[in-house]
């Protein structure tokens, strides 16, 4: 067995890890070419992937902004054209009411007008019959004092009690017709 440990002592005195062989230098060169063929071919696509979707991703962060800013600006537009509007609506509200006013003001001034217009006409046309019935009821006397004078003419005046009768009954036709006429004018 000591001639065992021998060996391996020996053996290891030629595999000692600190002092190089070799096949270490060889590691370290096939460790370099395979740093420098990954830095050459691989890594270059994979970079410029990367920089390509940071760019995309850039980019749809911008387009999100402008988009958000344009939103708010439409949000905007429309909050003040909705304000216009409530206030073009308030404004042909108001108007819309003074134009009813003033409708209802001339539909008014216009009815007035015409009751006093028909008014009026009533009046005239109460004073025109009046004036009709006060010229019949003239006529209506003056045939009555006509009739009475004939009878008075015709028959004789013998009695006075016969006087006093014809005056009596004149006098209540006159009366009768100053009565009508009387009425007639407290009507108009």
């Amino acid at each position: 067995m000591h001639a065992s440990v021998v060996v391996a002592a020996a053996g290891d005195k030629t595999n000692n890890f600190l002092i190089p062989n070799g096949t270490i230098i060889f590691e370290w060169i096939v460790f370099v070419l395979l740093l420098v063929f990954i830095a050459k071919k691989i890594l270059p696509p994979i970079i410029a992937r990367i920089e390509q979707r940071q760019a995309t991703i850039r980019q749809q962060f911008e387009d999100a902004k402008t988009a958000k800013e344009e939103a708010e600006r439409a949000r905007a537009e429309y909050q003040e054209a909705l304000a216009e509007t409530r206030r073009e609506i308030s404004r042909l509200r108001e108007e819309a009411n003074a134009e009813k006013a003033q409708i209802l003001d001339e539909a008014r001034t216009t009815a007035r007008e015409e009751a006093n217009t028909i008014a009026e006409a009533e009046r005239a046309k109460l004073v025109t019959e009046r004036q009709q019935i006060l010229l019949s009821l003239r006529n209506e006397i003056g045939e009555l004092a006509y009739t009475l004078s004939e009878k008075i003419v015709h028959e004789s005046l013998r009695s006075d009690e016969r006087q006093r009768q014809l005056v009596e009954d004149f006098i209540a036709g006159v009366g009768s017709g100053l009565k009508a006429e009387a009425e007639a004018g407290a009507a108009g």
